[in-house]
């Protein structure tokens, strides 16, 4: 199977959320419980369905529970306490969970934890943890669950940089930085150790940069014109036959190298010109200052 390079770091930078899960909620009154992403979750889509993005989406359990987060699915995710919109909690985030892994944790306080993948951010759900009260009492609050079956928030669920961007998670540019980072990033130890880190520094700005694109039309413009030469060279990676650790080392720092020449010396190089002429024009109109 083919890799790629771990150059595509720059990708996370528009990491997109997606849409929040709706589905009906499942009570586990037992001290341990096993939740698992569904097959395909991976892909966005899961989210709009009846099922949504796990086999609990929303799960009740009684404080003290053990509950065991098995990623059973065939790519690498996180579960995060938190929201695609707000970012990370901290109440519990099991780092990437590799394909066959497991996370387990313990919540001892009531109430509502909604937690979603840091990786693909349209796999969201609920913990909801509450004292019961006996076995019949528990199957009628999950009837009365199953009756309420929560509606998408579309502004917890909202966009982020690239989605808020480009107008839309199906947008062209968004899904080729999606099946970037998954083929690329995912691809190499180096990139998944990255991705937990720079995730959770990420979720910290990038919503406000999202509300700023949508309250602002300008701002919007400007930022899909700073994206599109980063994706454009990210394109290249595509051409690429990457067989080893230093043919991945070396397209990695040349694209990281030509992004940071557009993005940081071109833009060095204009202010020195800029600056040098200011001068030279100074000295030419006042020649005593010389």
């Amino acid at each position: 199977m083919k890799t790629r390079t771990i150059s595509s770091f720059f990708l996370l930078s528009v990491l997109v959320a997606g849409m929040v899960a709706t589905a009906p909620p499942v009570f586990a009154d037992h001290p341990n419980t096993v939740l698992e992403p569904l097959p395909g979750s991976a892909t966005a889509g899961c989210e709009q369905t009846d099922e949504g993005c796990y086999n609990m989406p929303i799960l009740t359990v009684a404080p003290g529970t053990t509950i065991t987060f098995s990623n059973t699915d065939n790519a690498a995710h996180t579960l995060t306490s938190g929201s695609p919109a707000d970012g990370p909690s901290g109440a519990f985030d099991s780092g990437l969970v590799m394909v066959g892994a497991t996370f387990e944790f313990t919540l001892e306080e009531e109430g509502t934890y909604d937690h979603y993948c840091l990786v693909h951010p349209w796999m969201t759900g609920q913990v909801i943890v509450e004292v019961t009260h006996g076995d019949d009492e528990a199957m009628m609050d999950d009837e009365a669950m199953m009756d309420e079956t929560p509606a998408a928030d579309d502004e917890n669920g909202g966009c982020l940089i690239a989605t808020a961007a480009f107008g839309s998670e199906l947008a062209p540019q968004v899904q080729q930085l999606r099946e970037l980072r998954d083929n690329t990033v995912l691809a190499t130890e180096s990139g998944t150790a990255f991705m937990s880190g720079f995730n959770s520094i990420y979720y910290t700005f990038s919503p406000a940069v999202a509300d700023l694109e949508r309250e602002n039309p300008a701002f919007r413009e400007a930022v899909k014109v700073a994206l599109t030469p980063m994706i454009s060279t990210l394109s290249l990676l595509n051409q690429a036959d990457i067989d080893t650790e230093a043919e991945m080392l070396g397209y990695g720092i040349s694209v990281v190298l030509l992004n940071l020449g557009m993005y940081v010396g071109i833009p060095a190089f204009a202010i020195l010109k800029c600056t040098k002429m200011v001068r030279a024009r100074l000295h030419t109109e006042n020649p005593q200052n010389r």
